[in-house]
């Protein structure tokens, strides 16, 4: 009798482990299916039919780190011989600016802002930075690189775009934040007084400046040269390869949902097609571990400028990934200061020829 009690009373026993098994499965897999189906169908749809939440996730204009930066006083993030402060854009922007000294500009005019202008004009070389998506002028890759071109005895412009930092906060796109690269290049232009002037991005400022470079050279005014940190050939092909959309780019709608309507919202960053035929020497520079931008659309579009370029110099170094300098640490290359020295010397020196 008691094998035959015990066989009863485990018999409603299993059943009910059985059907919590059951249930389990059943919860597991619609939550599964529900999470398929917001990743591969809602929001492949949100993201078409939403202009604004492309722009925001290509510009991550809204993404302020370090938050409360104080512009007003660069020194406070370890930058000797800055000045703070603003232009006004033909369209009504305002653009908040950094301008370092050359290093050996320091000891004497450091602590005279008056003079900070007028000395654009004194000889030495002008670099103008152009960062990529997200953050400021004041991150702390972009100060190391500030670093860098001073001690090369170079002034350095640092510029936060329409809707970036302490400048205009209006609505982003590839329009206005080339309209603020160009007008930032014309204000430093019309200063310079002959002084060569250099463009540097980095990441999606390489679009930016190729575009707004290449719109300079058909005005007539004629950069020295352009550096680009990181660079891709278009922006539809910076989509594909970015790792996010890794999940997505198998599935047969992924152009339709994804690429097309970026590009019907006018952001393109075509900077193969842009940098086609310009004048300016141009160099590359590419981590082979960058995993944000692949170094392989850098190679690309170096390859594609020897083509479309005629006599002009084009330059490409590309860091081993044992470096580990990834998407934005190129800056730490201990030969970076040599490296750009050079190249802005030999680019000086190709136009007086």
């Amino acid at each position: 009798m008691a094998p035959c009690m015990c066989f009863s009373f485990m018999k409603p026993v299993m059943i009910f482990l059985l059907i919590c098994v059951f249930a389990t499965c059943c919860i597991t897999s619609s939550f599964f299916a529900i999470i398929i189906f917001l990743v591969f169908i809602v929001i492949p749809i949100v993201f078409r039919y939403s202009p604004s939440l492309q722009r925001g996730m290509i510009f991550l204009n809204y993404v302020r780190m370090p938050s409360a930066v104080n512009y007003s006083h660069p020194e406070k993030y370890g930058i000797r011989g800055t000045r703070n402060f603003h232009i006004k854009t033909d369209d009504n922007m305002t653009l908040g600016v950094w301008h370092v000294l050359p290093h050996n500009l320091l000891d004497k005019y450091e602590n005279d802002n008056s003079t900070y202008e007028q000395l654009l004009s004194h000889g030495e070389p002008i670099v103008i930075y152009m960062h990529g998506n997200s953050g400021t002028r004041a991150n702390e890759h972009r100060v190391q690189l500030y670093h860098v071109l001073q001690n090369i005895n170079c002034h350095v412009i640092a510029v936060d775009y329409r809707s970036y930092a302490d400048s205009t906060d209006v609505e982003v796109s590839e329009l206005g934040v080339v309209t603020d690269a160009m007008e930032m290049f014309r204000w430093v232009h019309k200063r310079a007084n002959g002084t060569p002037i250099f463009g540097w991005g980095h990441s999606l400022g390489t679009g930016i400046g190729a575009h707004a470079y290449s719109l300079l050279e058909k005005e007539g005014l004629y950069p020295n040269g352009l550096i680009l940190e990181a660079p891709f050939t278009k922006m539809s092909d910076e989509i594909r390869e970015y790792p996010l959309t890794k999940i997505h780019r198998l599935l047969p709608w992924f152009e339709f949902f994804i690429i097309e309507p970026v590009e019907k919202n006018n952001i393109i960053f075509d900077t193969e097609t842009n940098l086609m035929n310009t004048k300016m020497s141009i160099l590359i520079l590419h981590a082979r571990d960058d995993i944000v931008i692949p170094y392989e659309l850098g190679e690309k579009l170096y390859k594609h400028l020897l083509k479309t370029r005629e006599n002009v110099k084009t330059e490409l170094v590309l860091y081993d990934k044992h470096y580990k300098y990834g998407h934005k640490y190129i800056c730490k290359d201990k030969e970076l200061g040599n490296r750009t020295r050079k190249f802005i010397n030999e680019s000086i020196n190709n136009i007086r020829q």
